[in-house]
């Protein structure tokens, strides 16, 4: 399912307000100093600023490090790419270009959070084809996955972290690893396993995997894990949304406990002028990206999970 599935089911239902939320507690302020490494894994460009761009924001202005690590450049977008290049029937040299086209948004737009070209990385791995990575269907590089949009089957050779890297399970995460290894980050945040999007959900199920397996080599590692959610049914497009208002959990979420990280009014206008540099995004879904831009972000403390414990996850919806 496309994000633009996801735009039609928001704008066809009304916002549900989440569970009351408690007051925000010390603990996540507490994670944040000039000592925080923080590195976000964003399933595609946009996901980091729409779930931590206030966060990005807080940490880089107590003096702490950011960085931005993306698994896919969102080229396997069909409608993104037919409405931009206004193609009705796009092949895989547009698809590339759009992918180049997203990666450069992305770069603008973090560096109006205030992250350097330094900060960010781009994995180059499929988008629209994490999970089946995740499923253990390309297990091994002897077979690895083709992506019907780009027709690659390894990240582009500019972008790959470790070399003769291909889509498979094993190589995404060594990628991974190395770059927690090379950043050595404290603080990590990303998308949750409930997310509806295959792409997030398979973002969650990675990176743990490769947490898990930096622990078992390295057991005095041990991060502080976040999660933040983007798509969730109707989830938060609605009646309350616009900046300055209170983003709210979904109310049938399966976890309560949820971490409400208050905003100030500067930082809301700087990730609202961020989320603004993602014109290709803007053109389709302005609505829902701005429907983040809102007094607070949301998160969830995450305990690291064993390899048995997401083994299950489903994630191709």
């Amino acid at each position: 399912m496309t994000k633009y599935s996801f735009l039609l089911v928001c704008a066809l239902t009304m916002f549900v307000r989440g569970p009351a939320l408690g007051e925000e507690t010390q603990g996540m302020e507490g994670l944040l100093s000039s000592g925080t490494r923080i590195m976000v894994f964003s399933p595609h460009p946009d996901d980091e600023t729409l779930g931590a761009g206030g966060l990005l924001q807080r940490v880089l202005s107590l003096g702490g490090t950011a960085k931005v690590v993306f698994m896919t450049s969102g080229d396997g977008y069909p409608e993104g790419v037919e409405l931009e290049d206004h193609i009705e029937h796009p092949k895989a040299r547009d698809y590339r270009a759009y992918g180049r086209e997203r990666e450069k948004e992305a770069r603008q737009v973090l560096a109006v959070l205030g992250l350097e070209e330094k900060d960010i990385v781009f994995l180059g791995y499929p988008d629209g084809g994490l999970c089946k990575l995740a499923s253990g269907a390309y297990a091994s590089a002897e077979h690895p996955y083709t992506s019907p949009y780009t027709e690659r089957d390894r990240p582009p050779r500019a972008e790959a972290v470790l070399p003769k890297a291909e889509y498979d399970r094993e190589d995404l995460i060594r990628e991974i690893r190395r770059e927690l290894l090379e950043f050595r980050p404290n603080l990590l945040a990303f998308t949750r396993k409930e997310d509806f999007h295959p792409d997030h959900c398979s973002t969650y199920v990675f990176v743990n995997e490769a947490l898990v397996r930096q622990l078992e080599e390295h057991p005095a590692y041990k991060p502080t894990v976040l999660n933040f959610l983007i798509h969730y049914g109707q989830w938060p497009i609605g009646e309350e949304s616009g900046t300055g208002s209170l983003l709210l959990p979904p109310k049938d979420f399966p976890e309560k406990d949820w971490i409400s990280f208050s905003l100030k009014p500067a930082e809301v206008e700087t990730k609202r002028r961020a989320l603004l540099q993602y014109s290709s995004q803007m053109l389709i879904m302005g609505r829902y990206l701005m429907s983040f831009a809102r007094s607070n972000e949301l998160f969830w403390l995450e305990p690291l999970r064993s390899g048995k414990e997401i083994a299950g996850a489903r994630c191709c919806w």
